[in-house]
């Protein structure tokens, strides 16, 4: 993966992917440095927007995705 900043494109190298609480914790290296992404369910309807138009079924993914996450709190 890479990310595409201000300051050039960094290559993202994923390192781990956990479940936190309620939170999908994504942990890797951006360039040099370590980073850490965490998704919640309040951040589901942003991602799902953001997909809708391009792409219906991942909408419809992350609207279960969501369902699930809120299952386990």
């Amino acid at each position: 993966m890479k990310v595409t900043s201000p300051i050039g494109e960094l290559p993202f190298t994923v390192r781990s992917v956990s479940l936190e609480g309620r939170h999908m914790v994504v942990e890797g290296e951006l360039g040099t440095w370590s980073s850490r992404i965490e998704v919640g369910a309040e951040d589901l309807p942003m991602l799902a927007r953001a997909f809708r138009p391009r792409a219906p079924l991942a909408a419809a993914a992350i609207g279960l995705v969501a369902l699930a996450l809120l299952r386990r709190m």
